[in-house]
């Protein structure tokens, strides 16, 4: 923003980079305090030089409020005039309420005057470099991202010391290489002559690249960045004519093909690419809340939290969460997960549950809801025409799982305090009508002979004796129109298996499995594969595990076959460990849950901060850490393991052996197989 003017950035068919201006005339509404503070506001507001109109309207304010109310609508001349118009009306004492204040500029403009959301295609009139009108064109049918370029840079450290770069543009990566303000340089230079659109740094403010920081401030940097001279805004992700992007990728990856899914991200939140990768779900929710409400002509107040006193046994009654059915541990041969597509989403949908009407015939979440849900669903569709593993299918997946957390976290939040609007009755009935349709679909399956295997919120793995793909989707069908909502094969495995729990063998571990599905795809959860913090090394190597023992065609050839190659296998990645590998394979990822220094001494990811911070990076909590273990028993807790930029290239592999014993025990305890003790050539019964 240039106080009165609000800067657009346009990319061409061609791919030209237009800088566009238009007029940014910021608004806010005033609640006069009675009829008398109306005339009195007024009068003031018409003798401020700050002021360009004063019109009193008519209008709703907050979802719960159905009377009409008297405000003075305050228009002024720019970005720095309004927020002397706001300190003026607070101060004067006459107002009981101010709306709009609290507004990013960003969003006032494009919900009060451009009305596009950030990348999306448009077709502009202008004059010279002004616009005159600007229209939103439907592209519902593009899967690729628009052709925006991609600069990541990766910072590399020779202990404290900046050594390097890695640059990764346009699918090919370039080592940049120097110390200190010589490879910063080199940095200016590549991104002169690349002319990026969208820059990632990880961890620029709080992570690895924060050194990086600093130096941005300088003007002299400041001004060879940008593509033009206007002042950066890199709190909003703004870097004259280029974007910076956050930290925050929820469902898709900050990659040539996350790009698609940060679209659908930054569309949805109706706010720029920037902010979408700086700011939670549950931002970007209240963002398109308060797009919908302004075209509702609806002031939205800081916070409408709906929750009442209720008794103990009416919390107790409608305080749960959804169904989930036991897992019958040990393995299991073709089995079918049917999924409720976006059960949450669809439930709200079916019934009109909303923030302001919890029990139906709600109108905010619904109408925000609807368009997505059925754009997800949509692409979903879509991707099972798609080949396998093209650019197309990763597109559509990225797309597919940005808004699968975004319409998830809808419900997340329907109830939260952190919601402006949320409402705990509305988060209840969510659950309770997902708990009965879960009971439904057990008992329409039961009545059909299969098996429930396991159940999980809104997915139901069965089984029965000769099932075929088509008779597991008829019971989906079956299920659909007995629940009304939507239900699917999501899923058919050839093997799955359920572990017990390590610390009560007896009890089986729930959310955790395993399998091979007959597409030849290994799917797991709750497991070291799925886990963020385990080494690449160990993942690699449980899920080939997976697929070794799975790839028989029994569950007797299973059990009686399959345990000499898992050996061999383990033996052959414990060689890997002790021939030596790099930090890629080795490092383990944390996330602090705390500041640093609130940390007790001993845990692995404290000592990693400590190191850290010594390097002059700044660090709190959320913020992710790596590192590798050194010496797992030293005495020191600081000398157990390094943090990945001070790594030297010694390990210790005696504690990477032991993780994929662990890994190895996961999967084999899980069909009912002891590796406690190896002999050669063992069959499988041997070990039961």
């Amino acid at each position: 923003m240039l106080d009165d003017e609000a800067v657009v950035w346009v990319k061409t068919p061609s791919g030209e980079a237009l800088r566009l201006v238009d007029e940014y005339r910021p608004y806010i509404f005033a609640e006069p305090r009675s009829a008398e503070a109306l005339r009195e506001l007024v009068q003031l507001l018409e003798q401020s030089p700050f002021v360009r109109g004063v019109k009193v309207v008519e209008g709703l304010v907050g979802l719960r409020n159905t009377t009409r109310k008297r405000l003075v609508r305050i228009e002024s001349f720019g970005a720095r005039s309004i927020g002397r118009v706001s300190t003026l009306v607070r101060r004067s004492g006459l107002a009981a309420e101010i709306y709009g204040e609290e507004l990013p500029h960003v969003q006032r403009y494009l919900f009060n005057r451009l009305q596009i959301e950030p990348s999306s295609r448009a077709a502009f009139n202008v004059v010279g470099n002004r616009i005159v009108s600007a229209e939103r064109l439907e592209d519902l049918d593009e899967i690729r991202p628009p052709p925006f370029s991609l600069l990541k840079i990766q910072p590399q450290y020779s202990g404290p010391r900046l050594a390097g770069l890695v640059v990764r543009f346009s699918g090919r990566s370039q080592w940049v290489e120097g110390s200190g303000d010589r490879v910063l340089e080199g940095l200016l230079e590549l991104v002169s002559s690349l002319d990026p659109d969208l820059i990632y740094i990880p961890g620029l403010q709080w992570g690895r690249g924060a050194p990086l920081n600093e130096w941005l401030e300088r003007p002299a940097v400041r001004r060879a960045f940008g593509r033009c001279p206007d002042v950066w805004r890199l709190s909003q992700g703004s870097a004259a004519g280029r974007v910076f992007l956050g930290d925050i990728f929820y469902g898709f990856e900050p990659d040539e093909y996350g790009l698609a899914g940060l679209v659908e991200r930054a569309r949805f939140s109706f706010t720029t690419l920037g902010l979408a990768t700086r700011w939670t779900s549950n931002r970007c929710i209240d963002s398109r809340n308060l797009y919908e409400l302004a075209r509702m002509n609806i002031r939205a107040p800081r916070l409408e939290y709906m929750e009442e006193v209720r008794c103990l046994v009416e919390l107790l009654e409608r305080d749960r969460g959804g169904v989930t059915f036991t897992p019958r541990p040990g393995l299991h041969e073709n089995v079918a997960v049917l999924d409720f597509d976006s059960q949450y989403p669809s439930i709200i949908l079916k019934h009109g549950i909303s923030y302001e009407n919890p029990s139906g015939g709600g109108r905010l979440i619904p109408s925000i809801l609807q368009p997505w849900l059925e754009r997800r669903l949509r692409l979903k569709r879509l991707r099972k025409t798609l080949r396998p593993n093209s650019s197309e299918e990763l597109y559509c997946t990225e797309r597919i799982e940005a808004l699968k957390l975004i319409l998830c976290t809808q419900y997340g939040i329907s109830g939260c305090c952190w919601n402006r609007f949320g409402n705990t009755l509305a988060f209840e009935e969510i659950n309770r009508v997902s708990r009965e349709a879960m009971l439904t679909s057990k008992r329409v399956a039961e009545e059909r002979g299969f098996e429930i295997v396991y159940g999980d919120v809104d997915s139901l793995f069965v089984r029965r004796e000769g099932a075929s793909r088509r008779d597991y989707e008829e019971l989906a069908e079956r299920i659909s129109a007995a629940t009304g909502l939507p239900m699917s094969l999501d899923r058919h495995f050839k093997f799955i298996a359920f572990p017990r729990l390590r610390t009560d063998p007896d009890t089986p571990a729930l959310k955790r499995y395993f399998g091979l599905t007959y597409d030849g795809l290994v799917e797991a959860r709750g497991i070291e594969l799925r886990r963020s913090d385990t080494p690449a090394i160990v993942r690699e190597f449980q899920e080939r595990l997976i697929r070794t023992i799975m790839s028989f065609d029994s569950i007797g050839e299973v059990m009686s076959c399959s345990v000499e190659e898992g050996v061999k296998l383990l033996a052959e990645y414990e060689r890997l460990v002790d021939s030596g590998l790099g930090f890629e394979e080795l490092e383990i990822r944390k996330v602090l849950g705390r500041n640093p220094e609130e940390y007790s001494r001993g845990l692995a990811q404290s000592s990693a901060a400590a190191q850290l911070q010594a390097l002059g990076i700044r660090l709190e909590k959320g913020r992710e850490v790596r590192f590798v273990y050194t010496s797992q028993s030293h005495p020191n807790p600081l000398l157990r393991v390094r943090a990945t930029q001070l790594f030297s290239g010694r390990y210790d592999k005696e504690y990477y052996r032991a993780y994929l014993r662990r890994a190895a025990e996961t999967v084999f305890g899980a069909i009912g197989v002891s590796i406690n003790h190896v002999v050669k050539n063992a069959r499988l019964e041997r070990w039961l």
